[in-house]
């Protein structure tokens, strides 16, 4: 029993109890019975006590709470709370009554927010289902799923009571209601961020939206700090002991705390915890939930992974515990193939999810530590998943995975390697069908990372990604090469030293048959001779010879730096140096025999065995080992093998049969069987005097083996010129039969073979007949362009027989004489040929143009006396060189430019020679001479002939030649002479934009004046105008003219203007000053340091003072590149300058000039913008900012009236604001200004001359499309970057100079982005905002009424943003100023503004709505009866939204009215009209909320009475007639007002006779139905007479029914009803008979009426005999009244066509019926006449009746006449 039980009952009920005063009892009293006793008082009270005393009791309640001890007490004090929460009215979010709410409501104390904060926490976590659970079930509820609480947490938050929460039960709470308030109460002010953490992650994880909606809100603007220790262990103890979907909050803020990962126990502990709850078969989470703790899950893994960057060393590391879980998880959800559950797209975020579970294993498998046989199993589960997961689209995670795993694969000992090696192995060779897809990529880039380059089964591996051939993906291809190229290894493995492969281990394991696997090995298929290239593999057996040979050559050179193209410098070294030739050939002596022979005999198997797949890699394999290879060790050997190239020589590859003659040529001469095989081929080529196209192959490759073989043979010293006489003979006559008539192929096939032989001293014609046709058809073939007549010219000469006695009629001479002939052709290849031609003629086996070219060791008589014997011919060299010095010196050009390329030809093959070296100061001279030559190749022959000079001369002529380049650099000495009209430069290489162009030296004397010497400037373009090389287009750098000028001492002075010259927009001299810089200048940094403010303040003036176009252009890129990575220190005291130029040449009128401008100003932006990104707080950040944005921001940048330059400006701007930080502040209320203002200055011209030609309703869309264009361009983006950085000083600066802007603006998108700064400024600093809220509602004031409508609606919503946070006073203010505006409006479109600005309040800021709701919202109600449809529009949503029913307009019934009498004051139509229309409304409204028979309050009619009678004295207007509808419900329910005064009665009689008499036909019929139900609401009035006689000429029509108008129609039907209802309805009681009398007689007057409006008549006549069955006087007698009725019941029955009409007329039967049944009309028994005639005419009807419906109406009214 409780206290209050023992009072008694009637006592307990009307009794208010001291509330406060027990609960402060309470508080004070030791005493548990007082306690006791005073707990149960409190809670009776608190039903009682109204809301009000309720709120101001809170207070007192929280003060102290935490200091409870006592459980009971503790539990009953919460409930209290709880109560008393529902009665909290929450105030806006960020307002000053939000931030004193904690002091208001009594939780100053930190103890009892904490308190209150923990259980409310555990309060949204009580489960319906818990808190409604019986004792008995609880705990197994609890066991069934996890909730978070405890038993006795359910115990205190249910106030031990189970029924405390059951709806229905006594003083039962609900839980719903409860935690709804909760959530906003703990949202509130009342709590620090730090004490509602964590019972706001348990609303967020309510299933109710409206809780965690706004409980994620919470957490998202929370300031908790999360790398704090106690706030992530109190989020992991939290996570332990929370339900799924709040464990789903806390991983995603672990997610956002670096700290959280140190966390070791408790992150793989939470990890484990979640995938068993919601993975596998007994996962207890299931469905979505389970699907969003996972994704969590996987989101904070993957944060986990990419900030553990340290993890822990001892004992056991969590990466792999973690890797594990992860795993495990896969495999729980079906592998390889995933187990569908749930429906399909349940089933695709599984599919999501596990590809995310693969990546996020890469990425912790990458930061952890593993154990050797742990990360190998990983790996191999992988790539199992790589191959076998069915899962679509999850390859890529699968290999993300497994790059990611790379980097723990560095083998440190052989085991390791070994395992590595295996695994790659097995998935590189595994068999396609065997998964689903192929491993081979991501093997080959595991033995590519992993493993060294000099690793043989990781080279292996490559060779057999490279093997796939085109049936392999692209990248695996890609991947094999990159494998195989060293420079690659360099780049994969930078901190290693590069270690080549062992070339006899590769070749070995790869090619050797008798390699026997070790124990180690795995087993291969031995099903070819090669056990590694069985037939699937076969593609890749060249592949391994390639770079088996490769190898070899590398290792030959021994080469350490490989570059990226290292295979064609290889090529070039073996084709092109002497010295590579030599080394190699030495290395070839001692190495490996048996290694080589296999190499070799391996590439041999494949020309046999496989001649379809890679014959070119055999074939070039054995010619290019074979030319370097012994022969006594090698060749010897392998010449058994000869016979075997046989069928290769007859592929129609010309390259192949090339190579191959090339080998038969090494070979054959050792072989026993070369007697056979060269019969063989010469019986071949005897049959063939003329061959077809079949055999023509066969025969090019026969003349090609025989001239090869005999000349090899010759060089071994196998035979002598004697012994092949009667071959060569043979060849000749067949070769130079083959000049004469064979094809091209079969030519080129004879002058290879004749070339050989003739460069072996073999067979030189001796019958001068001979000789001289021999000469003139390969002289005819050169002249026609013909490379290797050419050079069969020069081998012609080789023999001793073609210069017998040294003079000028010698073969040599003849021969010379053809060569020299051909200067006039004009393709440059040739010419170069010629050269070698010309060096091979007069040197001979002393030039390196044979020597380059010999293939053999030379041995016996082949080395003495060809090699040895056949040496230089110094005359000819002599003559030779004279000759082309002098033609250097002519003025022919094609005279010129051969001779320049012979003279570098013949240097470059005979420089070691005495001939040669004497004459290389000459050769200098001629070069430099054709420096000044205008043909480009002319000019690279120079260049290049100039370097290598430099290069063979000795030291002596290396000085020489240094003094000569100095002083033709400095004028002191000069060796070319030019004159003024010297052509330097094409015409039209340099156009001036006038239609000239500079070509002489008098157009470039300018740039001898910029110096101060003309011959040094001459000299430098003479030297590098177009100086290129072959490769670079440098001769300089590349080829040692850089050494060659370093010793020349230049003026200073030039710097800068070689500087800029090196930017000339002509490609030419951009080029050739290049070149110049890089010649001269050595050390650019230091140059550039040393000479920085001098070149600098040279191109600042170029730019100004530039005259030329090129000179401003060249300036703007120049200062680009020379600013480029420069300390902005260096060039702080330039950078304003540098800004001014650029942008002042930005519209420059050249439009090249202004692209490098802006590419200027796009290099000083990026500098400005990384130097922001990489630190905006620095000193130097700083300091451009404060230089950059002032002039930026002046007239000069972004308030430029250049387009090209404010645009400029405004980029950079924007790209400063984005990055700039702090550093920006100083000037934040400018850019924010400057910003607003250009919103409108930046729009299209054409939007705006489209936007002057549309129609008012097109502009509004366009405007709406302008509106977002504005706030969401990247101007107003930079605007709100800025808003962040915004402080009080900064607020204070921004504040007055906004409302300058706004008040200023013209343009609308500079008004709409000033209205949303200020709603951005009202959401998100509403604190700073506050001290000038009132400022900015002012200025509210006027720019609401702007015309622009979007501008005006945005204006709106800032005004009411702006309110959410404003004090009262400027509440007030505010809204009476909305009032004074809509009452003030002298058309609709400023009341429209204003409707837009009370929606927008009311929408967005509905706590500052409800707080001024006495003045808005009666307003509302008022105003949405506005004539103007807009206006009535946004007042009847705001009056929806925040009212909506007839109670609220009894609440306001006195503002209300006080309003309408405000409009109806006024002189402005359109507000009488609305107020007219309001009062209606009010009348109406009231009349619904005090149903049919109820009466308003007196206080109400007294209030409404006034304005609704000066509403209704106003003239007819359109929607008047509401006004008058709602007039006869103001007279039903004001009955205490006119019932008590006489003369209102009769002023309000006056009222509806005056509306009725109103001249407006449209009107009327609304005047006449209200007259009617007038007078049928004063009862004490008989009005009918006279209501009769004003609606009679209605009643009357002389048209005809079809010419009757709508109109007519209506007053008709409306006078109608009328004259049937306006009886008096207490005279219709008394005297029923003569009521009906009277009506009758009016009915029968009026039948045209009634047959016009039948619908109305029976309707009327229904109520009518209803109201007349209702009485209870009976007359005595019998009268005709009761006859006449029927009569006009049924007259004209076959008029009423529809049914809705015959079904009405049935109900007035009835109705008639039955008051005549009950006597109404006289005793029945006296009218039986009637009687019968009703039931006769009433069977005719039922028989004519079609409707079911309608038939039972009259047999209803029949049966009623019977019984």
């Amino acid at each position: 029993m409780s206290a209050s039980d023992l009072l008694p009952a009637d006592f307990r009920v009307s009794v208010i109890l001291p509330v406060a005063a027990l609960v402060d009892q309470y508080k004070k009293t030791n005493s548990p019975m007082v306690k006791q006793l005073d707990l149960s008082l409190i809670k009776q009270g608190i039903l009682r006590l109204d809301q009000p005393k309720r709120r101001e009791l809170l207070p007192i309640v929280l003060r102290g709470i935490s200091k409870e001890t006592s459980p009971a007490g503790a539990a009953g004090f919460f409930n209290i709370f709880l109560r008393l929460l529902l009665d909290i009215k929450m105030p806006g979010r960020g307002s000053n009554e939000d931030v004193a709410l904690r002091e208001r409501i009594g939780l100053s104390d930190p103890a009892d927010a904490r308190y209150i904060s923990q259980w409310l926490g555990k309060l949204f976590l009580l489960r319906q289902d818990l808190a409604m659970a019986t004792e008995e079930d609880l705990n197994e509820k609890l066991r069934a799923s996890q909730s978070g609480l405890t038993r006795e947490d359910i115990a205190f938050l249910r106030n031990n009571n189970p029924h405390a929460w059951r709806p229905g039960s006594p003083g039962s709470l609900s839980l719903p209601e409860c935690k709804t308030k909760a959530v906003s109460f703990l949202a509130s002010g009342a709590f620090t961020d730090d004490e509602r953490f964590i019972a706001t992650i348990c609303a967020a994880g309510s299933a109710d939206s409206r809780i965690a909606s706004t409980a994620e809100d919470v957490l998202k603007r929370s300031s908790v700090d999360l790398e704090s220790r106690n706030v992530v262990k109190s989020l992991y103890d939290a996570h332990k002991k929370f339900p799924a979907a709040h464990r789903i909050q806390i991983l995603k803020l672990l997610s956002k705390s670096i700290l959280a990962c140190t966390f070791e126990n408790e992150v793989v502990e939470a990890v484990k915890q979640d995938f068993d709850l919601a993975s596998g078969d007994d996962a207890s989470v299931l469905g979505l939930e389970a699907l969003r703790l996972n994704k969590a899950l996987l989101a904070f893994l993957g944060w986990f992974a990419r900030n553990n960057s340290s993890p822990n060393g001892t004992g056991q590391p969590m990466g792999p515990a973690l890797v594990l879980i992860l795993k495990d998880y896969i495999l729980k959800q079906g592998w390889p193939e995933l187990t569908p559950r749930g429906n399909q797209s349940q089933v695709l975020d599984e599919q999501r999810l596990r590809a995310n579970a693969y990546e996020t294993i890469g990425m912790l498998a990458r930061s952890s530590q593993f154990e050797h046989k742990a990360k190998d199993a990983l790996l191999k589960w992988l790539f199992d998943s790589l191959v076998s997961d069915t899962t679509s689209d999850v390859v890529v995670y699968i290999e993300s995975a497994l790059s990611s795993m790379m980097g723990l694969f560095k083998p440190t000992n052989s085991a390791e390697n070994r395992d590595l090696e295996v695994l790659l192995l097995e998935y590189m060779t595994l068999p396609e069908r065997q998964g689903r897809r192929t491993a081979r990529h991501v093997a080959a880039r595991f033995a590519n990372n992993c493993l060294p380059y000099s690793n043989i089964q990781a080279r292996w591996v490559d060779i057999l990604a490279l093997g796939g051939g085109s049936s392999d993906r692209r990248d695996v291809l890609e991947e094999g090469q990159r494998g195989l190229d060293p420079w690659w290894a360099t780049k994969l493995h930078p901190d290693d030293a590069l270690v080549l492969p062992d070339w006899t281990k590769l070749a070995r394991m790869l090619f050797d048959t008798s390699y026997e696997e070790d124990e180690n090995r795995m087993a291969v298929d031995q099903t070819s001779k090669y056990a590694l290239f069985p037939n699937n593999r076969l593609h890749a057996f060249p592949i391994a010879i390639r770079y088996v040979k490769q190898i070899l050559f590398l290792s030959a050179l021994n080469e350490e730096k490989f570059e990226v193209d290292w295979e064609t410098q290889l090529e070039r070294s073996l084709e092109n140096s002497l010295e590579t030739r030599r080394t190699i050939r030495e290395y070839f002596a001692i190495a490996d025999k048996d290694s080589l022979l296999t190499i070799l005999n391996a590439a041999f198997d494949g020309l046999r065995d496989h001649p379809e797949i890679g014959t070119e890699e055999y074939a070039g394999c054995l010619a290019e080992i074979l030319s370097f290879a012994p022969a006594a060790t090698i060749i010897s050997p392998l010449s058994a093998r000869t016979q075997e190239l046989l069928p290769v020589i007859k592929s129609n590859n010309h390259k192949v049969r090339q190579l191959a003659s090339k080998v038969f040529g090494i070979l054959a001469p050792w072989d026993s069987q070369s007697a056979t095989l060269i019969a063989q081929l010469r019986t071949f080529v005897e049959s063939c005097k003329e061959p077809s196209a079949s055999q023509s192959a066969e025969y090019q490759s026969s003349l090609l083996c025989l001239g090869s073989y005999f000349s090899r043979a010759a060089y071994y010293g196998k035979v002598t010129s004697q012994d092949v006489l009667d071959h060569a003979q043979f060849l000749y006559e067949n070769l130079t039969s083959a000049l004469q008539k064979g094809s091209t192929d079969i030519k080129a096939a004879a002058l290879d073979s004749i070339s050989q032989l003739w460069t072996a001293s073999i067979h030189f014609p001796r019958e001068e007949s001979d000789l001289t046709e021999t000469i003139d058809s390969l002289s005819k073939l050169a002249l026609s362009g013909n490379e290797k007549a050419i050079t069969a010219l020069g081998r012609l000469a080789v023999p001793s027989s073609a210069d017998p006695s040294g003079s000028e009629t010698d073969p040599v001479a003849k021969i010379l004489d053809r060569l020299f002939a051909l200067s006039e052709i004009k393709r440059t290849e040739i010419h170069f040929a010629t050269g070698e031609a010309l060096a091979s003629a007069v040197a001979r086996w002393d030039s390196e143009a044979l020597q380059l070219g010999l293939d053999v060791e030379p041995s016996g008589s082949g080395k003495l006396d060809i090699v040895g014997a056949l040496g230089k011919r110094p005359p000819r060299i002599e003559a030779t060189v004279n000759k082309l010095i002098d033609d250097c010196k002519t003025t022919k050009p094609s005279l010129l430019k051969a001779s320049g390329i012979w003279l570098f030809c013949v240097i470059q093959y005979c420089s070691n020679l005495p001939e040669i070296q004497s004459r290389l100061r000459e050769c200098q001279v001629a070069f430099m001479r054709l420096l000044s030559a205008r043909d480009e190749l002319v000019q690279e022959t120079a260049s290049r002939g100039l370097a290598l000079v430099y290069e063979k001369g000795d030291q002596s002529l290396k000085g020489d030649l240094v003094k000569d380049l100095v002083a033709s650099f400095t004028g002191v000495k000069t060796e070319l002479k030019v004159d003024e009209d010297t052509e330097l430069f094409d015409v039209g290489a340099l156009p001036t934009g006038e239609g000239k162009s500079i070509t002489s030296y008098k157009d470039i004397v300018s740039l001898a004046n910029e110096v101060g010497d003309q011959r040094l400037i001459y000299k430098f373009m003479a030297l590098a105008t177009n100086a290129a090389t072959w490769t670079a287009r440098s001769a300089f750098g590349r080829f040692g003219l850089s050494n060659i000028l370093s010793d020349a001492e230049l003026d200073p002075k030039i710097y800068p203007k070689l500087y800029r010259y090196r930017f000339d927009p002509n490609s030419n001299v951009r080029r050739s000053m290049d070149d110049i810089w890089k010649a001269v200048v050595k050390d650019q940094t230091v140059v550039v340091d040393t000479y920085f403010d001098a070149i600098m303040n040279d191109l600042l003036k170029s730019i100004l003072d530039g005259r030329e176009w090129r000179v401003r252009e060249a300036s703007c890129a120049a200062i680009a590149e020379l600013t480029y990575g420069q300390p902005f220190p260096k060039y702080e005291k330039y950078y304003t300058d540098i800004w001014k130029v650029a942008l002042r040449v930005s519209d420059d009128q050249k439009g090249s000039v202004r692209q490098a401008a802006q590419k200027l100003c796009m290099a000083l932006s990026k500098t400005l913008v990384t130097q922001l990104k990489e630190n905006n707080s620095s000193a130097s950040a700083r300091a451009m900012i404060a230089q950059v944005l002032p002039f930026l921001l002046s007239d000069k940048g972004i308030e430029n009236s250049v387009q090209e330059v404010k645009y400029m400006s405004i980029i950079t701007v924007l790209d400063v604001v984005k990055n700039g930080g702090d550093a920006l502040k100083p000037f934040i209320p400018t850019i924010i200004t400057h910003c607003l203002g250009l919103l409108s200055s930046i729009e299209p011209e054409a939007v705006n001359y489209h936007y002057q030609r549309v129609s008012e309703e097109d502009r509004e869309g366009l405007d709406k499309l302008r509106s977002n264009a504005a706030t969401r361009s990247p101007l107003f983006e930079c605007i709100v970057n800025c808003l962040p950085f915004i402080d009080e000083g900064l607020m204070g600066e921004l504040a007055p100079q906004l409302v300058s802007t706004i008040k200023s603006a013209i343009g609308m998108q500079t008004k709409i982005g000033c209205g949303e700064v200020l709603s951005t400024l009202a959401l998100r600093h509403n604190v700073l905002l506050q001290p000038y809220n009132g400022l900015f509602l002012k200025t509210m004031e006027t720019q609401i009424l702007d015309r622009n409508h979007e501008t005006s609606k945005s204006y709106a919503r800032s005004a009411a943003y702006l309110l959410r946070s404003a004090s009262l006073e400027a509440r007030d203010r505010f809204s009476s100023r909305l009032l004074e505006l809509y009452f003030g409006a002298e058309d609709d479109t400023k009341r429209q503004k204003v409707a837009d600005a009370v929606l927008a309040v009311a929408k967005i800021s509905p706590d500052a709505f409800t707080d001024l709701e006495a003045r808005l919202l009666p307003f509302a109600y008022f105003a949405k009866h506005d004539t103007d449809e807009y206006v009535s529009e946004e007042f009847e949503a705001v009056w929806n939204q925040h009212a909506g029913g007839s109670h609220s307009v009894k609440r306001f019934v006195d503002e209300i009215t006080q309003l309408v009498s405000k409009g109806l004051s006024t002189s402005k139509w359109a507000l009488q009209h609305g107020a007219a229309l309001a009062i209606a409304s009010v009348v109406t409204a009231l009349s619904n909320s005090v149903g049919k028979g109820g009466q308003f309050a007196d206080a109400d009619v007294q209030r409404i009475w006034p304005v609704l009678d000066k509403a209704l004295s106003l003239k007819t207007f359109k929607g008047k007639e509401k006004l008058i509808t709602a007039y006869p419900l103001f007279v039903l329910h004001g009955k205490k007002l006119w019932s008590t005064d006489p003369a209102l009665a009769t002023q309000m009689k006056k009222i509806a006779i005056r509306e009725a008499k109103r001249n407006n036909d449209e009107y009327r019929p609304h005047a006449i139905q209200a007259l009617g139900e007038f007078a049928s609401a004063r009862v004490d009035l008989d009005m009918y007479a006279e209501v009769v006689g004003l609606v009679s000429d209605y009643l009357k029509l002389e048209d005809e029914a079809h010419k009757v108008t709508e109109l007519q129609r209506k007053t008709t039907d409306a006078a109608l009803k009328v004259a049937l209802t306006a009886y008096n309805r207490k005279k219709m009681r008394e005297t029923p008979v003569s009521v009906l009398e009277d009506i009758t007689i009016t009915a029968e007057g009026s039948k045209r009426a009634i047959s016009l409006a039948k619908d109305t008549w029976f309707t009327s006549a229904d109520e009518v005999m209803t109201q007349a069955a209702a009485s209870d006087r009976f007359p005595s007698s019998t009268s005709t009244v009761a006859t006449r009725w029927f009569r006009l019941l049924i007259a004209h029955e076959n008029e009423a066509i529809l049914e809705n009409q015959r079904s009405s007329r049935a109900k007035a039967l009835g109705a008639f019926a039955k008051a005549w049944k009950k006597g109404i009309f006289g005793p029945v028994s006296e009218q039986g006449p009637l009687r019968e005639e009703m039931e006769q005419r009433l069977k005719v009807m039922l028989e004519a009746e079609r409707s079911i419906d309608v038939q039972k109406l009259l047999e209803k009214v029949i049966q009623q006449l019977v019984t």
